[in-house]
């Protein structure tokens, strides 16, 4: 019998649907851990785990408003999850001797990197991506991030539509994803950097 969501998730699955980043943040982690296992046993990688289960939420934010009709939402998560899986190992399968090398060649400066880089310099790299931003993605990315508006606040504040405004902010985040992959920096916590 699939278990329905708690009251107390169904009032955050509601505010969810409204856009609130607050509220997917807490569902987010509250699911985590549990996916981010499912994944690796999958992927056989921490890492890749952390990704995909990073990739998956990214669409269950895109697509939010289907959350609303969601009975079970722990088994609706692992389905945008298993989807990641397969989609991983498929391209895995396809490209394995590129990984192989990609990993070889990688692996060493991307420990050291990782290890040598604090949270100050995190900080900067972020500041760098989002300097890189157009304008109007840098104005809706700093609204979010530091004035803390949510997708409705903002699209109203510059009279523009939340669909703009939510495309916005998925395409910033992946280029301070990309800034941060750059320097070999995959933290799981910068997903909500925004939020």
């Amino acid at each position: 019998m699939a278990l329905k969501h708690t009251e107390g998730e169904k009032e955050l699955i509601e505010k969810i649907v409204g856009g609130d980043g607050k509220a997917f943040s807490i569902l987010f982690f509250k699911y985590l851990p549990v996916l981010n296992s499912f994944a690796t046993k999958f992927t056989k990688s921490s890492d890749t785990a952390q990704e995909i289960v990073q990739d998956a939420f990214v669409r269950v934010w895109l697509n939010r408003d289907k959350l609303e009709h969601v009975e079970n939402v722990k088994a609706y998560l692992y389905k945008y999850v298993s989807n990641e899986c397969l989609a991983y190992l498929r391209k895995k399968l396809k490209d394995e001797k590129v990984i192989d090398k990609l990993k070889i060649s990688h692996s060493d400066s991307s420990n050291t990197t990782s290890e040598a880089i604090d949270l100050n310099e995190i900080n900067k790299i972020i500041s760098s991506a989002v300097e890189k931003l157009p304008q109007q993605r840098k104005k809706i990315f700093r609204l979010s991030r530091n004035e803390g508006k949510t997708i409705p606040e903002i699209a109203e504040l510059l009279g523009i539509s939340s669909n703009t405004v939510k495309n916005s902010l998925v395409i910033a985040l992946k280029s301070v994803k990309d800034e941060l992959s750059w320097y070999g920096i995959t933290l799981v916590l910068y997903f909500f950097y925004f939020f």
